[in-house]
Formats: structure tokens, C-alpha cells, sequence
């Protein structure tokens, strides 16, 4: 049985594509994870190379150099030997440098390579920030280029180091909402508390946007891809009266799903909570108590007592430990990720829902909010304490089965 559940569990969900594999930081941060000009198999999958270059970078790249050389021979032959000289000997002398540069300039990969070339476009531009039209307006724009890849960089930084696990992950986010509000405090008295007031807010709002949102990147990483067609994830159980229905179910469909559990309810009812697993379905960590309205600002002991809990919980129960942790409503807090990995969970999200665990929502119109917009690879959230939830999950599949997987 652990073996079952461990080597499942291993391939049951593709991990959440952060880079897109561009070599500019402004692109792997804002790039978005599907548009790159060149893929590879992996594994029966088709994903982006290290070595690809984003296409929004590539047509940048393609237009932006090109004229910027054409800019800076005609201003250097201007300056040189005169306006209409540099005219007539702009074009083709910029053409042979479109020919020596990459020459120059290349590097042992196309991320050294874009760094020669911004380093050169900015040591030109800072030397011609005044120079006349429209040398100017060149330098100016690689400059900014420049400003922004280093923006980005940083923050993609700071995402990296949202990664750091244990009692070092959690004094470094401790340390980030602390800094950040003595931060608002000197912006107040070095500019006037109306500034504070307003970058309170911003942090506010930036925190709401982090946890809130369920597959929210900026504290971690949220899967929300299955390495299938589809993938029936149930929260809030085991349910002693509707989950055995759901089980036979699903194994009418021979369909496997994802259980996250909540800690008190597999306590009181261990002999289902084995009977999943007997039928092979996966076990998740879904909180010791899910105390769904307040878990979102829960302090690091807290967050450690609920996922601990429900962890220590399904193991003795089982004899294995999960390794999928699902926050109550999808609402993680600032140190849900470092305590989870701590654990050896990795925190799931979902890219379907119906809104099933409201009261009085019909069948239908649940599976109206899902079922037409099912895509390959989809995480679908629904609850086994439905009456109805194994003709939901009947409906899914079945609507499922037309899903192609690339």
C-alpha cells in the first residue's frame, strides 16, 4: 500500500511552470509560460527548453538591435564626416556590424549572450543619453530596458526565495512583513503620513492578492495541472454517509482522485480514511481543524499545529504521509509554503471549481461552471459530502473523456 501511494503520488501532478524560459529577466517574470519559439519532449510531454528565447523577447530583440545599430553608425559617421555621408554609408556599414557583432558578442548561451548585448546597448546608451534625435530616444529606451531587467531580476530573487524552507524560510518571511512596514513607517516621516497611509495600503492590497487568491505564485508554488487528462480532487472528508457512495463511484469509472482530508474527521472515522487508500485513491493534507475563515492569517505555530497535525494524523492512520497539502478555501498565509515543505508537502491549488460546498447550489448549474471549460490537465475541486457528488463526479468524467492530452 505505501508503495502504491508513494509512487502515484510521485507523476500525479505537473509542477507549476515559474520561468518560461527567457533569458531577460523583464520576460521570465512577465512573459507569460506558453509562448516560446522552440520545444523538446520530456518525458511524453512537450515543454520549453532551457535554451529557448521567449518570442515576445525574440521579436523585441529582432526589431530594437537592428535599428538601434542603424541609429548609432549613422550618428557616429555623422559626427564623423558629415550628414550626408552618413546617409549613404549608414545602411551598409551597419549591416556589416549586424554581421561582426553576434561574432563578438557570443556567449556560451543565449542568457550570456543577452547580457554581452544589453551591456554593450547600455555602455553606448549612457554615453548618448544627450546625444541629438534620435540617437536619444535609442539610448533612452535601452536604459529603461536595462532599469527594468534589473527590477525584475530582483523581484524574481525575492521569488526565489520564497523557496527557503524550515525556521530559515520563516524568519525570512517574518523578516519581509516586518522590514516592509517599518519601510511604510520612514516613507511617513521622511515624505508626511499620508504616504505612509497610502503604502500601508499598497502592502495591504499585496498581501490580500497573495493569499486570497488560491494559485497565487508570489508565496510559492501552487500546483494546479494534473499529469493526466483530468484530476477529481474532494476536500472537507471523510464523510461517513457519502463518501462510500463516492468510492464505488469512482470505481465504476476507474477513475483516481485526490482526498484532502481534514485531521479531526479521518480521526474519528480511521477505517474509511484506510478504505481510500484500499482503493487506491491519494491522500491530502487539508488541515487539522480547517478553520477556513481565519487560517488565511494564521501565525507560523499556528500554521505549523494545523498542517502538522493533519499530517501526523493521516500518517499513523495510514502508515504514509501525504505529500499534497491544500489550504481551507485555497487561502494560504505568509507561512503556509516553508511549513508545508518542511513536512514534504507541496501545496495544491486547482484550475476547476463549481462552487459545490455552498448550500443549495444544483447539480446543474455546478457542473455549468465547470464542464464547458475543461481543459487537458485540469485540477477539479469538489467535495465528497455532496448527496450528489458521485453523479458529479460521473458527469466530469465522462465529459472528461473527450480531452485530448498533449
Amino acid at each position: 500500500m505505501a508503495a502504491m501511494m508513494s509512487s502515484g503520488a510521485a507523476g500525479l501532478l505537473l509542477p507549476p511552470n515559474q520561468s518560461n524560459r527567457a533569458v531577460s529577466a523583464i520576460f521570465r517574470l512577465c512573459g507569460g509560460s506558453r509562448d516560446s519559439t522552440a520545444a523538446c519532449g520530456d518525458g511524453g510531454r512537450v515543454v520549453a527548453p532551457a535554451c529557448a528565447m521567449h518570442a515576445g523577447e525574440l521579436r523585441f530583440l529582432a526589431v530594437v538591435v537592428p535599428l538601434s545599430v542603424l541609429v548609432a553608425v549613422w550618428h557616429a559617421l555623422g559626427v564623423a564626416l558629415g550628414g550626408l555621408v552618413a546617409w549613404l554609408l549608414a545602411v551598409p556599414a551597419a549591416i556589416i556590424l549586424l554581421h561582426v557583432l553576434p561574432i563578438i558578442l557570443a556567449g556560451r548561451s543565449s542568457r550570456v549572450q543577452w547580457r554581452l548585448w544589453l551591456g554593450v546597448a547600455v555602455a553606448w546608451a549612457w554615453f548618448h543619453r544627450d546625444a541629438g534625435m534620435p540617437a536619444a530616444i535609442f539610448a533612452w529606451i535601452w536604459l529603461a530596458v536595462a532599469a527594468a531587467n534589473l527590477a525584475c531580476a530582483c523581484l524574481l530573487a525575492l521569488r526565489r526565495s520564497m523557496d527557503w524552507q524550515g525556521i530559515g524560510g520563516i524568519a525570512w518571511r517574518a523578516g519581509l512583513l516586518v522590514g516592509s512596514h517599518i519601510g511604510a513607517v520612514v516613507i511617513g516621516v521622511m515624505c508626511g503620513w499620508g504616504w505612509a497611509l497610502a503604502a500601508g495600503a499598497l502592502l495591504a492590497a499585496l498581501y490580500c492578492l497573495a493569499v486570497l487568491l488560491p494559485n497565487h505564485q508570489w508565496l510559492g508554488a501552487v500546483y494546479r495541472h494534473a499529469d493526466g487528462p483530468l484530476l477529481l480532487t474532494f476536500d472537507d472528508g471523510p464523510h461517513p454517509e457519502r463518501t462510500p457512495a463516492l468510492l464505488d463511484a469512482l470505481d465504476d469509472l476507474g477513475e483516481t482522485a485526490v482526498f484532502f482530508l481534514i485531521g479531526e474527521n479521518a480521526r474519528k472515522h480511521p477505517d474509511l480514511v484506510r478504505e481510500i487508500v484500499r482503493r487506491g485513491h491519494m491522500l491530502g493534507n487539508h488541515t487539522l481543524t480547517h478553520p477556513q475563515a481565519t487560517f488565511w492569517c494564521a501565525g507560523p505555530w499556528r500554521t505549523a499545529r494545523e498542517i502538522r497535525g493533519c499530517q501526523d494524523a493521516l500518517t499513523a492512520i495510514t502508515g504514509v504521509a501525504p505529500q499534497w497539502f491544500r489550504a481551507p478555501v485555497g487561502h494560504r498565509n505568509f507561512f503556509t509554503h516553508p511549513v508545508a515543505a518542511a513536512c514534504g508537502l507541496h501545496v495544491v491549488g486547482w484550475a476547476r471549481r463549481g462552487y459545490d460546498a455552498a448550500p443549495g447550489v444544483p447539480a446543474g448549474v455546478l457542473l455549468s461552471r465547470i464542464v464547458p471549460h475543461l481543459r487537458p490537465h485540469d485540477v477539479v475541486l469538489l467535495h465528497d459530502g455532496r448527496p450528489d457528488a458521485p453523479e458529479i463526479a460521473t458527469a466530469i468524467h465522462k465529459a472528461s473523456r473527450s480531452l485530448q492530452v498533449s
